[in-house]
């Protein structure tokens, strides 16, 4: 489709008479967004937006939360073992300092909420290949077997 003068001349004629773009578009036969586009091109008058900014809900004020500690975890509170599954080695309790950019040799586990100052990554060493410690890859990475693939 290209814009012929007589098709620009009839976009300006229904703009300034006050189609809607859409309107215009159906006469014309072209998308609401080629006549806005045609429109703002030919720095036709600007139309008033339809959404009203004085009757936007003002935005509630957060109150900050009170800071809790980060709890301290232990291997035993990893995960509790699921019959079937093969017992993963004991881990020691996990660093609270790893890398906040999310890169590095340590797990990329989040623990906490990240808009609080206390949140971290698990930092525990991870497996080659994969950004989780084995204790959290066993969490992330759940198979099933053909057993349980047929019962569901």
């Amino acid at each position: 489709m290209s814009w012929t003068d007589e098709r620009v001349a009839e976009l300006t004629r229904l703009w300034e008479t006050g189609y809607s773009a859409s309107a215009i578009g159906r006469l014309l036969g072209v998308s609401k967004n080629a006549v806005v586009g045609k429109a703002h091109r030919l720095r036709l008058q600007s139309r008033p937006s339809p959404i009203r900014r004085d009757q936007r809900v003002p935005a509630r004020r957060r109150v900050p939360m009170p800071v809790r500690p980060a709890p301290m975890r232990t291997a035993a509170a990893v995960e509790p073992q699921v019959e079937g599954r093969k017992e993963l080695p004991p881990q020691p309790a996990p660093r609270i300092a790893a890398r906040r950019d999310g890169k590095g040799p340590g797990c990329l586990w989040p623990l906490g909420d990240p808009g609080e100052p206390d949140f971290h990554f698990c930092g525990m060493p991870a497996i080659e290949g994969k950004p989780y410690c084995p204790g959290h890859c066993a969490r992330a990475y759940i198979t099933r077997t053909r057993a349980e693939e047929e019962a569901a």
